[in-house]
């Protein structure tokens, strides 16, 4: 795959993920957040893997190690979305996706940081101009920032270190659409133990979007864009990738601006494009595309 090809696969990805913050809002009209995630991982995991036996038949080659690999990314994906989908609970689509963004920033430090690779300090210098547009978006007052605001930050903080492990195992994925079924597959066990110790809602299904957001995840933001990300980071570098991944917030926009009727003040606007500069800038301090030497035959 050419590094064009990649990119344009995961601008498509980003908008399916942009989408997913609309869904999410429609799930949660009737479903808690844990129950959301519960749904559309049944979905993600097992249609997924009937998909795979269709097309490719029964596999077992490398199974065990597949799985087994698979486990730490499901382990932070799952983080990752019942963070987020709690702050749905709070804050607005809009905010969601570009308070998710800031991963894009975090990736080469939390690289440089806790994996030794090389940095700069252009990478502190964007992070400082990332967190002043965040403090704008929340209306320059700290006391702007909501609930979900807080756990939607630590929503992006668990997406770094995803797109980080993805980065670093992706070459030695051997299927990346099945090795998307099984980080779905550990997603769901991870969250089983939560689904058993609360209340069920209500399950008020009197309108069509709940049931219609809860299959736009688990088709679209999961068996599609996540086995995209998987598929592309075999070819772009983490921090390439994870700008690319950022179109998801003027998406989520976009769709929260049409469907939700959700706004933004002159002022957070200028927040958010604060964030998008920065993150669009990260691009310019990183190579790109992955060494050649890095890359390792399929398994």
């Amino acid at each position: 795959m050419t590094k064009n090809r990649a990119a344009v696969e995961l601008i498509f990805a980003g908008v399916l993920w942009g989408f997913g913050f609309v869904a999410t809002v429609w799930a949660l009209e009737a479903f808690t957040p844990v129950e959301t995630l519960f749904f559309r991982f049944v979905i993600a995991s097992v249609v997924g893997e009937i998909l795979y036996l269709i097309l490719k038949g029964p596999n077992f080659t490398s199974l065990r190690e597949e799985i087994f690999r698979a486990l730490p990314a499901g382990l932070l994906l799952g983080g990752m979305l019942l963070l987020q989908t709690i702050g749905l609970k709070y804050t607005t689509a809009t905010k969601s996706g570009f308070l998710t963004s800031l991963y894009v920033i975090l990736v080469p430090l939390f690289n440089a940081w806790f994996f030794k690779s090389p940095s700069s300090w252009k990478n502190y210098a964007l992070t400082a101009l990332a967190l002043a547009g965040t403090f704008v978006l929340v209306n320059a007052n700290l006391s702007g920032i909501n609930t979900g605001d807080l756990w939607t930050l630590g929503c992006s903080v668990f997406a770094a270190f995803h797109i980080i492990y993805i980065g670093k195992i992706s070459n030695k994925v051997g299927n990346a659409f099945r090795f998307n079924n099984f980080q779905s597959a550990w997603c769901l066990l991870a969250l089983t133990p939560l689904l058993l110790t609360q209340e069920r809602s209500d399950w008020n299904l009197l309108s069509y979007k709940p049931l219609l957001g809860i299959l736009c995840l688990g088709l679209g933001s999961s068996i599609i864009a996540f086995y995209l990300q998987i598929r592309t980071q075999k070819v772009l570098s983490d921090s390439t990738a994870s700008m690319l991944f950022l179109l998801e917030s003027p998406f989520a926009a976009l769709f929260g601006f049409l469907i939700l009727s959700e706004r933004l003040s002159w002022f957070q606007a200028s927040g958010a494009v604060i964030i998008m500069i920065a993150s669009v800038l990260q691009i310019v301090v990183d190579p790109g595309q992955k060494p050649q030497e890095t890359t390792s035959p399929r398994v």
